[in-house]
């Protein structure tokens, strides 16, 4: 390589201080979060439910509406998914869904399904624990759909968190044993991986725009079973027999003493579960594992609850973990009204003590009571019915169950339909969908981000959702300072080599503490789109960054700078580069914008001046695409690293780098005028002959610039013949 005025060396495109290390154990990006980036066809799942929140499956396409952005679309293709065909199939496109082209690409919306095993009513000492966490493992073990997500709860006065949603079925699995020893973890945590994977965020602190958007109630011809008699069993599955039932003839006295308390207790436990996770988005499956569930003698309260949970978009498929003894639940409330049977028996007796007229005057409630609080069974069919589940109970054999389980939860509508408009430009786009039907509630994603496809059509990670969501917020967030810039290289007719360059200060971002590690944590992600002048997307580049710095390391890490640089070949003209920075440790960020030009090349070209900050050694080959590594020999190279600040100190020694491209059409040699100016005015004004370009065309140039106190700039001009092409750089200097 060739060089003029001395030593040319070079730099990074990814900028890591050796105070940094990078985190080993952070866990990769589950591919389940992710949506695809393409949207020259959209596929949405729609879940559509009636007022009792069952699902509905005789719908027609001119019975559901697709609005984006406010504007109806046509809609290409409608079918029916039962989750049975989805675990067979796959969740691919329609097979009915037409196509504009060979290489029209789909954009898969699909519902988010959410999943909670919650268990209430047991705990570390009772004797059906381990049937209810071995219950749990047996619904792991059947086939799960994709895009479900699946956390673990205990339910007390509110929800703990065991595990929070994940799609690791391993982590689940684990989790189960551990059900019963509580959790430090809070909800707001449990759910950032769900919250995170749907498009519709509006912040980094907060994803909002998950909840549904309708909600059911329940009709007034609502029959609620847990306030009537049952007397056989309602499992799912195998019928029982009527063997004794020693732990509900226990509880049948126990419950009928304290049968007001409990009820209230228990009737606040499924308020409090219905509130928590009517926050999430989407359809929440509720696993409610329980020995029996007691209300309180109220049928307007229980409605009211039905009404809570199908608005929030709960349903409840309730497990009687008593149910796997094979135990029958009417009998205790057989023995309870026995007792009120004898108590009515004795009013005709004479003599009666005044012990047994009490009890004959609290005859009613005795019947009231045997059944709200004995068949406690037939309570939590009346909550998985009226939130359009089912009970599961009275066998040991509940694979049946859980798969019809898992089928509903991910039978939907799939709808494919072409965007009305062409213009992908990062921008939120947001999706309803409308029914004539009044007693219909529909779930499906609100949005999506207009993107285009880049190739090989590569997936949003949910950090790139994050960034999204940023850069379009209506106050766009602004945290923290970080530095960007856009530089030309190798102009042509036809496209031209740039690189985009962005450092953020590491003393900006929040650095946590691991004391047991005796670390600090780091975590910067990075998201930018460069679009052309008209506002559409033509690239995107992001990076998520975890580090773990030493204790030790920490006071030199935050005086060092995070260095991204994405190298991008772009066709003549106007561009610009909305970024967006998170602090993930923080849940802070800030956005920016750069704007720059990719000259057409008449002649001689010239790359733009920029601040050298130092070089690094590339080992190897240097990438092509990068136009700030330059082969120096065989073995080894070197990468530029820019300086980004134009905000220089009194004692600064700026010096510049540029690259001159001769035009190989034209004999004579290049040259360059290099002139300095100093508020507007010219100090001075040097020429020099260049030295022949090196093997890929170039002259690579480094220059010591004035440094004046005051606004300074270095026009450097590359002649060439009768061509000649000019660039600037600007920078202060401040005053001594």
């Amino acid at each position: 390589m060739k060089t003029a005025s001395g030593s040319f060396p070079l730099v990074v495109s990814f900028l890591l201080s050796a105070a940094f290390v990078p985190a080993q154990d952070a866990a990769p990006q589950d591919p389940g979060l992710t949506i695809k980036q393409s949207v020259q066809e959209v596929q949405l799942d729609v879940i559509v439910r009636d007022a009792r929140g069952r699902v509905v499956k005789n719908l027609k396409p001119g019975d559901l509406e697709v609005l984006e952005d406010g504007v109806k679309q046509e809609i290409r293709a409608f079918k029916l998914v039962q989750g049975h065909e989805v675990e067979g199939k796959g969740k691919g496109p329609s097979q009915a869904a037409p196509t504009a082209g060979a290489n029209t690409a789909t954009n898969p919306l699909k519902a988010i399904n959410l999943i909670c095993i919650v268990f209430t009513n047991l705990d570390a000492f009772s004797s059906i624990k381990q049937y209810a966490v071995n219950d749990v493992k047996d619904f792991l073990k059947g086939q799960i759909p994709p895009d479900t997500w699946i956390a673990v709860f205990n339910l007390t006065n509110d929800l703990t968190v065991i595990q929070p949603f994940t799609t690791n079925r391993n982590d689940v699995m684990a989790a189960t044993d551990r059900a019963f020893s509580g959790g430090g973890l809070d909800f707001a945590q449990a759910a950032t991986a769900v919250l995170n994977a749907s498009p519709n965020a509006t912040s980094i602190q907060a994803a909002v725009n998950g909840t549904s958007t309708n909600g059911g109630t329940v009709a007034d011809t609502a029959k609620l079973n847990g306030l009537g008699l049952s007397t056989q069993a309602a499992g799912t599955g195998a019928g029982i027999t009527s063997s004794p039932a020693p732990i509900r003839q226990d509880q049948s006295g126990q419950r009928r003493q304290f049968g007001a308390i409990e009820g209230m207790r228990e009737t606040d436990q499924i308020l409090a579960m219905i509130r928590q996770l009517g926050t999430l988005p989407g359809r929440k499956s509720v696993l409610l594992l329980s020995p029996g569930l007691v209300t309180v003698d109220n049928p307007e309260l229980f409605k009211s609850i039905l009404d809570k949970a199908n608005k929030a978009d709960v349903t409840v498929y309730a497990v009687d973990v008593n149910g796997l003894n094979s135990t029958d639940p009417g009998k205790a409330s057989s023995d309870a009204l026995k007792n009120a049977v004898r108590a009515s028996s004795s009013q005709s007796a004479t003599g009666a003590t005044a012990a047994k007229n009490m009890a004959n005057m609290r005859e009613g409630d005795t019947i009231s009571d045997a059944v709200r609080t004995t068949d406690t069974q037939a309570t939590l069919r009346a909550l998985s019915e009226g939130t359009g589940g089912f009970l599961i109970g009275g066998t040991n054999d509940l694979r049946k169950s859980y798969q019809r389980l898992l089928d509903e939860v991910d039978t939907h509508y799939e709808i494919v339909y072409h965007p009305s408009s062409d213009k992908y430009d990062g921008r939120l786009r947001t999706i309803d969908v409308k029914t004539p039907r009044g007693d219909l509630s529909l779930q499906n994603r609100t949005g999506y981000f207009a993107l285009p496809a880049f190739g090989s059509v590569a997936p949003l990670a949910p950090f790139e959702m994050a960034g999204l969501a940023v850069l379009n917020a209506q106050q766009p967030p602004h945290s923290f300072d970080f530095k960007a810039g856009a530089y030309q290289f190798r102009p042509s007719g036809a496209n031209s080599q740039n690189d985009v360059v962005f450092e953020i200060p590491a003393g900006n971002l929040q650095a946590t503490p691991s004391p047991d590690l005796k670390r600090y944590r780091m975590h910067v992600s990075l998201l930018a789109l460069v679009k052309d002048s008209n506002g559409q997307v033509v690239d995107k580049f992001s990076q998520d960054s975890p580090y773990e710095i030493p204790e030790e390391n920490l006071a030199k890490a935050r005086t060092t700078t995070i260095s991204f640089t994405h190298p991008v070949t772009l066709p003549p003209g106007h561009y610009s580069v909305d970024m967006a920075v998170l602090d993930r440790e923080s849940g802070k960020s800030s956005i920016s914008k750069v704007a720059f030009v990719s000259p057409e090349q008449k002649g001689v070209g010239l790359s733009s001046i920029l601040l050298l900050q130092n070089k690094e050694p590339v080992n190897g080959k240097v990438a092509p695409a990068d136009p700030l590594e330059f082969q120096l020999d065989a073995t080894k190279g070197e990468r530029i690293v820019p300086e980004l600040g134009t905000n220089l100190a009194p004692t600064a020694t700026p010096t510049v780098f540029f690259v001159v491209y001769p035009d190989k059409a034209i004999t004579d040699k290049a040259k360059i005028q290099a002139e300095f100016l100093l508020g507007g005015k010219l100090l001075g004004k040097q020429m020099a002959d260049l030295p022949a370009p090196d093997a890929t065309g170039a002259i690579l140039m480094q220059i010591s610039a004035p440094a004046k106190p005051g606004d300074c700039e270095l026009r450097i001009t590359a002649m060439q013949g009768n061509s000649s092409t000019m660039q600037s750089l600007k920078y202060t200097v401040a005053a001594k």
